[in-house]
């Protein structure tokens, strides 16, 4: 079965409050570490410096002082009120030994090799032991001393209660953080919240408010508010393209329209009305026909998805040619200027090669004002890429509708006056540009010149 999954407001603040409570944890066990190196270090220190003071001291027995004074210094130095416990001993007999239980836990070492010192508990209480060499009146001993570690059992017996109350304080005060951080989180989450719901309600005129702070919360207003930008805009191309298609496809259904109530009225008594009306009708439906027709190829190239890697290079100049030739046959006035390297290849189907220069060329006939039309057609390599540039010396685009005549639909205003355009041609190339991952640009002069440039 599934645990249930906390609200993201406890979820935080109980993660929050592990980390900051494993902090505290991590630094009291730091402290207890380092403190307790320190007073091992201490403690063997006084271990040593007694074993020396012993064994300069036994050196001298029945020398310069008696076997008695020394046995009973040794009593002396472990008194009652004493923290240390002495034991020497050989194999066959245990010379002196500090009346303790301690030693009940400790054994004789009879397998000296080297001095020593080692840590035990000792019923929970830290103790120090040392193994060395001793010499007493030419006879050679072992030496067991014993110190309890008071420094750290003073230490913890002062500092364990501080401890606790550290940590306690430190668990309510991470508690009040963690919950302090997980609601200012929240809340700026609520507030991108209410900004979305904002934008579902009233529109896309909203923007998420970025603090400043430069976070990820930050960065994701700043993605957030870069969709809605583009969002935007692509609601604006779309309301815009069904706006300028109705405009288009209204204008033949409308004249349609007449022309049939004109022919139902007086077609049959009327030769040369219904003839003259038949011909009309026949233009509009051609002229719906070409509409859909660029409507559903602008949506086809929309759509696609080349696969580059199936795609092989083919010769441009034939499909130049090509198109020449047909468009010669259409419009024989039409003086064509070719520029083409030899040997050049392109990495594009062929249909769209073709499709290209006959959005191309066809602008760059119904947009000439010129008695003698001219198109220029360059092919060349530059780099990694092929150039396709068509010239013509047309009437131009003005310098402030360059960046709007591939949009769906858009007509500059000078190239109303030509009915059967529609706007869509531009639309298709920049499309099927895209879908071989090249660039398509524009450059144009009133009056003189439009130079289109495609880099595939």
């Amino acid at each position: 079965m599934k645990s249930k999954k906390l609200p993201i407001f406890l979820e935080i603040t109980r993660k929050s409050f592990f980390v900051i409570v494993l902090i505290l944890v991590i630094y009291a066990i730091t402290q207890l570490i380092i403190f307790g190196t320190f007073t091992n270090d201490y403690e063997r220190d006084l271990l040593t410096n007694t074993y020396q003071s012993l064994s300069n001291l036994s050196e001298n027995v029945n020398n310069d002082i008696s076997q008695k004074r020394f046995y009973e210094y040794l009593e002396e130095l472990t008194a009652d009120d004493s923290d240390e416990y002495i034991r020497i001993y050989s194999n066959d007999e245990i010379y002196f030994e500090t009346k303790s239980d301690v030693w009940q836990y400790i054994k004789p070492n009879y397998k000296y090799d080297q001095n020593k010192v080692e840590s035990k508990f000792i019923e929970f209480e830290p103790y120090m032991i040392m193994t060395g060499k001793i010499q007493i009146d030419n006879s050679e001993y072992l030496i067991q001393i014993i110190r309890e570690n008071d420094l750290f059992d003073d230490f913890i017996e002062g500092y364990l209660p501080t401890l606790g109350l550290t940590l306690i304080l430190g668990l309510i005060l991470s508690a009040i953080g963690a919950m302090y951080v997980s609601k200012n989180f929240i809340n700026r989450l609520r507030k991108f919240i209410t900004t979305m719901n904002e934008i579902k309600e009233k529109g896309f005129n909203a923007r998420a408010e970025v603090s400043g702070f430069n976070d990820e919360i930050d960065k994701m207003k700043i993605v957030f508010n870069s969709m809605m930008d583009d969002l935007e805009d692509a609601f604006e191309d779309q309301s815009r393209f069904v706006s300028d298609a109705s405009h288009e496809l209204k204008t033949p259904l409308t004249a349609l329209q007449g022309h049939l109530n004109l022919i139902k009225r007086w077609g049959k008594n009327d030769k040369e009305r219904l003839e003259k009306s038949i011909d009309i009708c026949l233009n509009e439906v051609e002229r719906l026909k070409k509409i859909v027709n660029d409507m559903l190829l602008l949506s086809k190239t929309e759509k696609e998805e080349v696969d580059l890697s199936k795609i092989d290079e083919i010769n441009p100049k034939i499909i130049v040619e090509e198109v020449i030739e047909h468009y010669n046959i259409l419009n024989p006035n039409v003086k064509y200027i070719t520029s083409i390297e030899d040997n050049i290849k392109m990495k594009i189907d062929p249909n769209d090669l073709k499709q290209l220069l006959i959005i191309f060329i066809d602008n760059s006939i119904k947009y000439n004002n010129k008695e003698n039309i001219e198109i220029e057609i360059k092919l060349i390599r530059l780099d990694d890429k092929t150039k396709l540039e068509v010239k013509d010396n047309g009437m131009g685009i003005p310098k402030d509708e360059l960046n709007n005549v591939m949009k769906r639909f858009y007509k500059v205003d000078k190239s109303r006056v030509k009915n059967n355009s529609f706007g869509i041609g531009l639309s298709i190339a920049s499309r099927i540009v895209n879908n071989y991952n090249g660039q398509i640009s524009i450059d144009s002069e009133l009056d003189k010149y439009t130079t289109i440039s495609i880099y595939i």
